[in-house]
């Protein structure tokens, strides 16, 4: 939603009801469904417009939160909620824009993946870098 001129405010919430209700093994009936979180949370904002005469300015801010997560049907193994935040800052003069971003800004460290025998898969670390482009 444009909040202001040039402001534009994004909201989600994802809920999932994943109780199981069927299995061969009894015992995990009514738990959650394995790598399934509960709950998913994002929230946005941009500014992209001009900065003076001849320059436009981009900068956007992306946070994202995605409840716990149980790794097995069991349920005895959980990845507690992860809060992850990317954002990007740039300038465009005519056809030339720089613009530098960041995707997990503040490096958290978790678990992105889990597999039977205790192996699990970390998820990126934190990520940033400069894009330079030219439209033509």
């Amino acid at each position: 939603a444009e909040v202001l001129p040039n402001l534009d405010i994004n909201a989600a919430v994802g809920v999932t009801d994943s109780n199981i209700k069927e299995f061969p093994d009894p015992a995990v009936i009514g738990n959650e469904a394995p790598q399934i979180s509960r709950y998913t949370l994002n929230l946005g904002a941009q500014y992209a417009g001009p900065l003076t005469g001849s320059v436009d300015g981009l900068l956007r801010v992306d946070y994202r939160r995605t409840g716990k997560t149980w790794w097995e049907p069991f349920n005895t193994t959980v990845r507690a909620p992860v809060d992850i935040v990317d954002a990007r800052a740039g300038i465009t003069v005519d056809d030339v824009s720089i613009t530098a971003f960041a995707q997990n800004l503040f490096d958290e460290t978790y678990n992105a993946e889990f597999s039977p025998g205790g192996f699990v898969f970390r998820a990126r670390l934190r990520r940033y870098g400069v894009e330079i482009g030219y439209r033509f």
